[in-house]
Formats: structure tokens, sequence, C-alpha cells
């Protein structure tokens, strides 16, 4: 059986966006997501505690950095906040690129440090391509240049998937906020559209659509 991750990122950066995450999980449209604990208000509560109610679905850490600030006093910083707010840890990790640091963040040192982290906590981590013992899918996360869904690349992909391989979809599902100063703000619709539609694709191609906790 092949295997896809379609990670929601960026729950918690907007009640807007945290309720159509919710609204795919709660339907089994996704089951991954990764929540930004720096950004989470008192206001978000209420969602937080339906998110942890949703059955089998992996809650991950969407980790953001400074590159600038010590890099491990974050990570673990998130972490233990990750643990205060839900109870539990993470599922799994993966990171934030903030626009202004995109070059730096991409930085090989600093997906590596993420890569240790996640093996110190013993823990699944995103594949972004750099060599770790952490847990990971068999090929490096999916998306475009623009971060955007395009259903026609997302299934020449899979498609090209061997039984037994897996994969992860970034994905920024939400509707439009005015409030937020997201990048991807106007996008977030169409990646909730999308997502539903690429269900019947999944099950054209005989792809099953997990958890962080499946893989």
């Amino acid at each position: 059986m092949k295997k896809l991750i379609i990670n929601a990122d960026d729950f918690g950066s907007s009640a807007v966006f945290n309720g159509k995450i919710i609204e795919l999980l709660e339907k089994g449209f996704i089951k991954s997501t990764t929540v930004m604990v720096n950004r989470l208000t008192e206001a978000m509560n209420p969602q937080t505690r339906q998110l942890s109610a949703i059955k089998g679905i992996s809650i991950g850490l969407h980790i953001e950095l400074d590159p600038a600030k010590a890099l491990r006093k974050q990570m673990d910083y998130q972490y233990k906040k990750f643990l205060g707010v839900f109870g539990f840890p993470p599922s799994h990790f993966d990171m934030h690129v903030p626009k202004m640091d995109s070059e730096k963040m991409s930085n090989p040192n600093i997906i590596t440090e993420l890569n240790k982290f996640a093996e110190r906590r013993q823990l699944p981590v995103r594949n972004q391509g750099a060599e770790t013992k952490a847990r990971h899918t068999t090929y490096q996360a999916f998306h475009n240049a623009s971060f955007t869904l395009e259903l026609s690349e997302i299934e020449g992909f899979l498609s090209r998937m061997n039984d037994g391989e897996s994969a992860e979809l970034i994905t920024h599902p939400g509707d439009y906020d005015p409030d937020s100063k997201s990048s991807l703000n106007k996008e977030r619709k169409e990646d909730f559209d999308k997502i539903i539609l690429l269900q019947p694709i999944l099950e054209k191609l005989g792809i099953s659509n997990i958890s962080y906790f499946e893989l």
C-alpha cells in the first residue's frame, strides 16, 4: 500500500484557518496537522480542545525559528509549550519558514538541527531531504514553488510512488481571513477545496490517507 500524509500546516496562526483545518480533520479528508504554539491565543482554547478530541489524527509541532537566536533553546521552549497546551507530546515536527528568512531557514545546518531535535525526542520529522535517524516519509515532503496545491502535479508525483513507499503533502488549508497577514491568505480556500478534490485521485491510485502514527 502506498501511503500519503496530508499535513495541514499553520494551525494556530488564525482562528479562521483553525476552523477549516478542524473541518477537514473531522471529515477524514486529512489526518494530520501541525500547530504554531507561539501564535495560539486564549480565544483559540475551544479550538485546541476540539482538535485534541478528534480521534485517529496526528497533531505535530510546527516549530518557528529565529535564525539569530539559539535554535535548540527555541525548539525546547516550543516543545514544552506544546505539552502545556495539549497535555501530550507532538506526533511529529516540521519547521516554519518566514518569508523574509527563507534563504537562511533553508540552510542545511538548520534543517540538521531540527532533525537532531527529533532524534533526541524519538519522534518523526518532516523529510526535507537531509539524512536523519528520526522516522520520516520515503520521499521528501511535496509542495510546488508557490506552496499551493496543483492537482495535476500532485497526481503526477503520487503516480510515481511504489507500493510500500510514503510521502507527505504540505498544505495550507483555510478560508480568507481579513485579519491575517499570512502570505498564503487568499490561497488557503483553494487548498481547502483541492484537498477535497484530491480524495478520488487517492482512491484511483490506491493510496492510503494516513496520519504520522501510521507511518
